[in-house]
């Protein structure tokens, strides 16, 4: 088997970070290997939604200017862009509050607006969607350097380098395609296709884990400072790599299932850097919900209409704006006459796309009794 290399690098403070992430890229090899003079590289981070930094929802900024540096060192011409998750049509509040437009303003790079860029679409061997369009800034750059947070995701368990490439897909096309793919498997097949659709693109993956977030991620858990900056030229690898460090079975990855990652190709990896001992990754938490993907496949078979969980949004909390229903593909989200929004159960796929999205942590779970049972929160 191939070796794959991963770098581990230990940095807790985001002021410090550029000689961190430097370091970690040139333990996988020089950046020259990766570009080369003259390319557009497009530097990708996840831009979900507009959350200040503190909170983990975002790759922070400080790595994105690192990543630029480097890339403009090499000769390279960076970009910057994501298309954020959901409905979001005020692009320029997320620029601001996410820090990018200040970041690439000050290092003179473009910001680009991933829907106004055009799309096209590709047919990427997805049973579900025919067709997937992807952004014209993202194809007509020459590489991809993918800058994903280390966060757990309410639907997949983790969301990583894999996960980050999601924000390929223009706008309001995500919303849709859930649509089509709101259950696990189904999405983690529509996500493997999209990595395979760019694995050749991408020059290399480097996760921003000095501030992760655990529990119900991906933007409603709780921030976890675990001093980590982690990179590879193999995105899924990596993912596996931190996935197992984390205490998670790689076995109940769909995604790594499909791209036959399993713990006998980790033995092959080289890691450089710091050991893993040196993280705070023990007793990571993930998403309670997904204490399902445990259950045995014939009792779900058995009890599948008494065993389930949809999204509850607590009026306590709601302050209507909305998001969640502009977000949610079923169109099960309705509002009347100003009154708080609810779902529809009857509708409701379970994709959870309105908790990713929700900016006030106000979509819960709502469990039946028998999910009750086996789904205890931490």
């Amino acid at each position: 088997m191939p070796v794959t290399k991963i770098s581990l690098i230990k940095c807790g403070d985001y002021g410090k970070v550029y000689n961190a992430v430097r370091e970690a890229v040139r333990l996988l090899d020089c950046m020259s290997a990766f570009i080369n003079q003259s390319e557009k590289i497009l530097v990708k981070p996840n831009l979900l939604s507009p959350k200040d930094p503190s909170k983990a929802v975002t790759t922070h900024p400080e790595i994105v200017r690192a990543v630029i540096k480097l890339v403009k060192e090499a000769g390279a011409i960076p970009v910057v862009g994501d298309s954020p998750g959901g409905a979001i049509r005020n692009i320029k509040n997320l620029w601001e509050t996410t820090q990018m437009e200040r970041i690439c303003r000050e290092e003179n790079v473009e910001l680009i607006n991933f829907e106004a860029s055009g799309s096209k679409e590709f047919d990427i061997n997805d049973k579900n969607i025919k067709k997937v369009n992807f952004s014209n800034a993202v194809l007509d750059c020459d590489g991809i350097i993918n800058l994903p947070k280390l966060k757990t995701h309410a639907l997949m368990s983790f969301s990583a380098g894999v996960k980050n490439l999601y924000g390929l897909v223009p706008g309001l096309m995500k919303v849709e395609y859930h649509k089509y793919a709101s259950k696990n498997k189904d999405f983690a097949d529509l996500l493997t296709n999209i990595y395979l659709f760019f694995k050749d693109k991408i020059r290399f993956t480097l996760i921003d884990g000095i501030l992760s977030m655990e529990g119900n991620g991906p933007s409603a858990g709780e921030v976890r400072k675990t001093d980590l900056i982690a990179a590879s030229r193999d995105t899924a690898v990596l993912d596996a790599y931190l996935l197992n460090e984390l205490g998670y079975d790689i076995s109940n990855s769909d995604i790594l299932k499909n791209l036959k990652i399993t713990k006998d190709i980790l033995k092959t990896v080289e890691v450089s850097g710091e050991r893993p001992e040196r993280f705070n990754l023990k007793k990571f938490k993930f998403p309670s919900v997904r204490k399902l993907d445990l259950f045995p496949k014939f009792l779900i078979r058995i009890f599948g209409k008494f065993l389930w969980v949809r999204a509850d949004i607590s009026e306590k909390i709601c302050v209507k704006c909305m998001l969640c229903a502009r977000s949610c593909p079923a169109g099960a989200i309705r509002a009347a006459d100003n009154q708080h929004p609810h779902v529809d159960e009857e509708k409701c796929i379970s994709c959870f796309c309105c908790h990713e999205m929700c900016p006030h942590k106000a979509v819960k779970f709502k469990k039946s009794m028998l999910a009750k049972i086996f789904i205890k929160e931490n």
